[in-house]
């Protein structure tokens, strides 16, 4: 799925697959900082075009949050048990 610049080259249809290319993606949000919803989208899009969907599906997926009106985004940190 991904290209040999570590672009994605194709989104998986499968929810397992597009997982880990969203565990990928995220890494490229440092912990603990905000961004505006254009920041957002100018590091997805060293990734893929689809900055929408990818940002949804982050979102979606809870690794990344946001307020409420969009204006705010941050990864989410997850705790190790």
């Amino acid at each position: 799925c991904l290209n040999a610049d570590g672009s994605i080259r194709q989104l998986p249809l499968q929810p397992a697959r597009l997982r880990v290319i969203l565990e990928y993606l995220v890494q490229a949000f440092e912990p603990g900082a905000n961004y505006t919803e254009k920041e957002v989208n100018a590091i997805i899009r060293r990734f893929n075009e689809d900055t929408a969907g990818l940002r949804r599906d982050l979102v979606d997926a809870g690794l990344l949050a946001r307020e409420s009106d969009g204006s705010r985004y941050w990864r989410v940190e997850r705790s190790e048990a």
